[in-house]
């Protein structure tokens, strides 16, 4: 049977997800440095040749580390603020 922990972490993790889309859409300096990560990654991967192979794995192992890392930092907030409702008995 499912907790309260279970449910609360469920739409922690959905909310999550919506807020970094709509802020990938609209965030006009994300979507600058993203547009500058990619020609620069790919200006790497073309001068490394038979071995940019290697950087694709590179990067995806980074950005599996770092979508978990935020995850739960972003996951601790929504935590400690559960945690402050519940201690000023706000809910």
């Amino acid at each position: 049977m499912a907790t309260f922990s279970d449910h609360l972490h469920q739409a922690f993790s959905c909310s999550q997800y919506d807020l970094c889309m709509e802020n990938r859409k609209t965030d006009l300096h994300r979507r600058q440095l993203e547009q500058q990560h990619s020609r620069l990654f790919d200006d790497i991967r073309n001068r490394l040749g038979d071995h940019r192979k290697l950087m694709l794995k590179l990067e995806q192992l980074q950005n599996e580390m770092d979508g978990i890392d935020d995850d739960l930092i972003y996951l601790q907030g929504f935590w400690d603020c559960v945690t402050l409702l519940k201690m000023i008995k706000l809910l």
